[in-house]
């Protein structure tokens, strides 16, 4: 489709949203050279790139359908498909399912959201490939919350409940990956983590959840909220299968220059020997004093640290006073970071990395006709970014990026001290389901991310393992590790799982 050239009224109008008010001779000279330049972008198009995402090429699939709810009284899927995997890999065998975020050639995606709801990508995300290409199936997308921008389990297609008692929620934004593998529907299955959303519902529901170190694991072909915070990470029933996945989907991508050269990898189950006896851990003091905590959450949470301490070469309190306000930093960071992301149709800009054509031109449509469909969290966060940018000149957004620095630092050097930082996932159980309250009623609750979304910011590998109960819903504890470290998070999170195995 060619360009059509703007009239000169559509370039005055535009110019009074840039601040701009060009006289009738600069619009004319404009309107000239605006159409001149034209022909660059149709020389642009005449290009066919290589496609960089995985494809339908040479794999049996099924475009698949919708679960229906008598099938799945969790609300945990979308959709059922197959994608068979290479026979004789890692995982051969394996049934995992796919956060409804994550692009599967051929099977609607809908991002938990009726706004974009059937759209249907052409190109696997990167970790679906690789999961492809290690022999698992890909057998369903799980469901999650609106656009991932809450944390308690709120789809627009309904409330995904906690396996272990249905009066509560599952969390979110990943919340239906962990209902799958928390009732042994799959294997293992993949979230991703923009400020919580992996490690927050395996806590809830009673599973294993990894963030890896930020870059580990490729984001092409996912669909996230900011790129500087969003992680893929997979979620299973221990910690073994977690690493096994993470095996098959670490590694850079050639062709997702956010990170420049080979990360560090190694295959991650091979490193879990349960051996921390020269571990030195430390105990986030600002981890345990979170507003509203619940304190038999935090009982537990320092119980299983006692556990640690019985294995572990010293466990000790450490402070690192900045992380009690990360929550504000990530929440400044977030507003203006998501509004590049949503303006530029769904991906931002300024992102080296191969660029999914088909769902950016789907979003922009969809956005414009449906934006009043997307959650209320989503309007807000979009209306307080473009009033900071607008009004404030994106000086809280620079100054809240430079604090990330800062806060990078303070837990560096924490960790260089101590292997491991150590704290509750969530400092409560789940959130009860209470059909009654609204989006808006819920946006007045207390959060549950303050001690995840840190690391979303920062980049350092965070694991959720179950280490019991409180009144019948899980509680996990995090363990918090050196960038590119993930080995070693794993395995004490290995170590921990073993003190809790046959109760």
């Amino acid at each position: 489709m060619s360009v059509r050239p703007p009239t000169k009224a559509a370039l005055r109008e535009l110019g009074k949203g840039l601040f701009l008010d060009p006289t009738d001779e600069e619009l004319e000279f404009f309107a000239e050279m605006v159409e001149q330049r034209l022909e660059a972008y149709e020389t642009v198009m005449s290009y066919d790139p290589e496609p960089r995402l995985g494809g339908a090429e040479n794999r049996q699939r099924s475009s698949g359908r919708r679960v229906p709810s008598d099938a799945d009284p969790h609300n945990a899927w979308m959709t059922a498909c197959h994608v068979g995997g290479d026979e004789g890999g890692d995982l051969d065998g394996w049934e995992i399912a796919i956060k409804d975020n994550v692009c599967v050639a051929g099977v609607e995606m809908t991002c938990g959201s009726q706004v974009v709801e059937g759209y249907v990508p052409n190109r696997d995300a990167t970790v679906v490939t690789r999961l492809l290409e290690a022999g698992a199936d890909i057998v369903g997308k799980t469901n999650m919350d609106d656009m991932a921008m809450t944390k308690t389990g709120h789809s627009a297609f309904g409330p995904i409940l906690n396996p272990h008692d249905e009066e509560y929620l599952a969390g979110g934004s990943s919340g239906g990956s962990a209902v799958a593998v928390a009732t042994g529907d799959v294997d293992a299955a993949i979230g991703s983590d923009q400020g919580g959303s992996v490690r927050i519902p395996a806590a809830l529901c009673g599973i294993v959840g990894h963030k890896p170190t930020y870059e580990l694991v490729p984001y092409t072909g996912c669909i996230g909220i900011e790129h500087a915070i969003d992680h893929p990470g997979p979620m299973g029933p221990d910690v073994e299968s977690v690493a096994r996945v993470l095996s098959a989907i670490a590694g850079s991508n050639e062709r997702d220059l956010r990170s420049h050269a080979p990360v560090p990898v190694e295959r991650y189950e091979d490193a879990l020997d349960g051996e921390i006896a020269d571990l030195s851990i430390g105990v986030l003091k600002e981890g345990f004093e979170r507003p509203n905590s619940e304190e038999a959450v935090l009982k537990r949470s320092r119980e299983a640290i006692d556990r640690l301490a019985n294995q572990a070469e010293s466990v000790e309190e450490v402070s690192v006073p900045m992380h009690a306000d990360a929550g504000d930093i990530h929440s400044v960071c977030t507003s203006e970071g998501l509004l590049d992301a949503i303006t530029g149709e769904g991906l931002g800009h300024g992102w080296k990395a191969w660029y999914n054509l088909s769902w950016i031109e789907s979003f922009g449509k969809f956005r414009r006709a449906q934006s009043d469909d997307f959650p209320a969290m989503l309007k807000l966060l979009l209306l307080l970014g473009a009033y900071t940018n607008s009004e404030y000149h994106s000086r809280y957004y620079a100054h809240g990026m430079n604090l990330v620095v800062e806060l990078t630092e303070r837990y560096d050097e924490a960790l260089e001290e101590y292997d491991l930082l150590a704290m509750p996932t969530t400092v409560g159980t789940a959130p009860e389901h209470r059909p009654d309250r609204t989006q808006y009623d819920r946006m007045r609750q207390s959060d549950v991310v303050d001690n995840t979304t840190p690391f979303n910011r920062t980049g350092h590998p965070g694991v959720s393992v179950p280490i019991g109960d409180v009144d019948g819903l899980p509680v996990g504890l995090m363990l918090v590790g050196s960038r590119f470290d993930d080995a070693t998070v794993l395995n004490a999170a290995y170590a921990l799982e073993s003190e809790f195995s046959g109760e």
